[in-house]
């Protein structure tokens, strides 16, 4: 929803989740989209490896 957007949410989010969970990665599934682009750059800003679209994971199935 636009009113939530840049206010900060995801970063904490993700920071909390960085903090609770030192060393994990993850990634979702899919592309990211052209207009979501700005938004993992912001909230990857700082973070080591930052946020970026990576290969599957071997042990996910394809399809």
């Amino acid at each position: 929803m636009e009113k939530y957007q840049r206010c900060g949410l995801a970063t904490a989010g993700l920071e909390a989740l960085r903090l609770e969970h030192p060393g994990l990665s993850w990634h979702t599934l899919g592309g990211h989209f052209q207009d979501s682009r700005p938004f993992w750059a912001a909230v990857g800003a700082g973070v080591p490896g930052s946020y970026q679209q990576r290969e599957t994971c071997p042990h996910v199935p394809e399809g």
